[in-house]
């Protein structure tokens, strides 16, 4: 008897009585063949061929008492067997599943369809990355996918795979010497609003009625170091905190204002408890204060957990007595929970991004990014920004339990430069390939741009399989990281 495991459910251990008395269709299955006879020879000629679908046979008996128990038994039998495509174990290949659905069954026999007839390692197994020279050794006896997480140390600007399987190309080769370029530039940093002092004078140029009052200040959580809510200081309006504005640095041409710009962030938003609350803000602003755009996260759930993010534009017609002076473009909710399927914002997966491309302006959330054509704010010019974090007034020190930010780079684009390559990807950036789904990943964001025609995504053959890492040649960083392959088997 071979105990199966269905959906992550024994079935034997749910559906008392149940007895599995054979198991056919787990060995090598068929293979659908396309030839063509040629007139006058003998046989054909071989063109192609294609493995089948799997199906799995299982014969069983159900015991019971009584009739009334047997068709309970049976209920509960059939209500396990309604889910699609889900793994399908012996108890005999702990370590390996297949993909199945229930495609037939009767009293005395259950067909396990496996559209996808291989099976699969229950783990992925992991090879560490360590220089640009990685080996693969694939137990399995089907080619298999292979995804990459590599980490940069360096700014780099291309990055290639390959094997006497194919190859993979990411970013751009070196461009000739002396070329002419637009350039983009680092002019603000997360360290220089650290560095900076409380602002309690200025307005808050999103929400021009909060207080402002307070302070920030860093807390280490989680191995990282956050700007994040100090004091909330005296009370001014419905939120109060700490809020610091910084003035953008000169670029290299001296200019210490951007037209067009392109911000990266890391952030956390979590509660501890249910009706913690708190707000917090990044808001670009030109030098006479115009707030030009932003970001506004906030909790104002004092029961539950619901958290909001609002993406945000210049309002001509805002005034210092608005509660949002500027113009919200969308708001997505989200729960501050510790889980990634419900919070975007917590841990490693807390990315964020906004991009102004003179009327063009760009938010990512959740995987996607969703652009907005603003003709009024066009020609508005970046001078400074403000970060804040605030408290709730109502909230009576129910605060969250943190937010705020650990990354904040503000980027200046259009420099015009003359140098040899554009650095495309940023240092300790994670770049991400996934031979499964075919996609390529920085920091989680889906870069489909960068990838160069005719990448080709590789499996690995059975056996031993060397694989070489390229960058550009002027990187002179290190790579590392994993790759990890699931492994298969007919």
């Amino acid at each position: 008897m071979i105990d199966i495991i269905y959906n992550g459910k024994y079935l034997q251990y749910e559906v008392q009585g149940l007895k599995i008395l054979q198991v056919t269709g787990r060995e090598v299955t068929g293979y659908d063949i396309d030839e063509k006879e040629i007139g006058g020879l003998n046989g054909s000629t071989y063109l192609s061929s294609r493995i089948e679908p799997r199906d799995i046979k299982v014969k069983f008996t159900l015991a019971a008492p009584t009739k009334e128990a047997y068709r309970i038994r049976m209920n509960k039998l059939n209500n396990l067997l309604q889910a699609r495509e889900v793994q399908l174990i012996f108890a005999d290949e702990l370590d390996k599943y297949f993909v199945a659905s229930s495609a037939e069954a009767d009293g005395s026999k259950i067909v396990f369809h496996c559209s996808d007839p291989f099976k699969y390692s229950v783990t992925e197994k992991s090879i560490p990355i360590s220089g640009n020279t990685l080996m693969v050794t694939n137990d399995g006896t089907v080619p298999a996918s292979i995804r990459y997480e590599i980490k940069l140390n360096k700014e780099n600007g291309y990055l290639g795979i390959a094997s006497n399987q194919g190859a993979m190309e990411f970013g751009k080769r070196e461009e000739a010497n002396g070329q002419t370029y637009q350039q983009t530039e680092y002019l603000a940093g997360l360290p220089d609003f650290i560095a900076a002092a409380d602002d309690k004078t200025s307005i808050d140029a999103m929400h021009p009625t909060y207080g402002t009052k307070g302070t920030l200040t860093t807390r280490s959580y989680n191995g990282r170091t956050y700007l994040t809510l100090g004091s909330v200081g005296t009370l001014v309006g419905n939120a109060n905190g700490g809020m610091r504005t910084v003035n953008l640095k000169p670029d290299s041409n001296g200019n210490a204002t951007a037209t067009n710009w392109d911000i990266y962030m890391h952030l956390i938003m979590w509660a501890s408890a249910m009706g913690q609350t708190g707000e917090m803000s990044i808001s670009v602003l030109t030098a006479d204060g115009k707030l030009i755009a932003g970001c506004n996260w906030f909790k104002t759930d004092m029961s539950g957990n619901q958290g909001y993010y609002e993406i945000i534009v210049y309002n001509p017609d805002g005034k210092d007595t608005d509660l949002m002076k500027g113009r919200i473009l969308r708001t997505w909710t989200y729960q501050t929970d510790h889980r990634h399927e419900l919070n975007p914002w917590y841990g490693d997966w807390g990315h964020c991004m906004m991009r102004k491309e003179g009327s063009k302006f760009t938010f990512f959330y959740r995987g996607g990014y969703h652009t907005f054509i603003v003709p009024e704010a066009a020609n508005l010019v970046a001078a400074k920004i403000q970060i804040s974090c605030k408290a709730w007034r109502e909230s009576n020190g129910k605060n969250l339990y943190i937010h705020g930010f650990d990354v904040f780079d503000f980027r200046k684009m259009g420099v015009s430069k003359w140098r040899d390559v554009p650095n495309r990807f940023r240092p300790n950036s994670t770049l991400t390939i996934d031979g499964e789904t075919t996609q390529f990943l920085v920091n989680g964001m889906r870069k489909p741009e960068e990838e160069v025609l005719g990448t080709e995504y590789f499996k690995v053959p059975p056996g031993d399989t060397e694989i070489k890492l390229v960058t550009s040649s002027w990187y002179t960083g290190t790579l590392t990281g994993t790759a990890y392959i699931r492994e298969r088997w007919l």
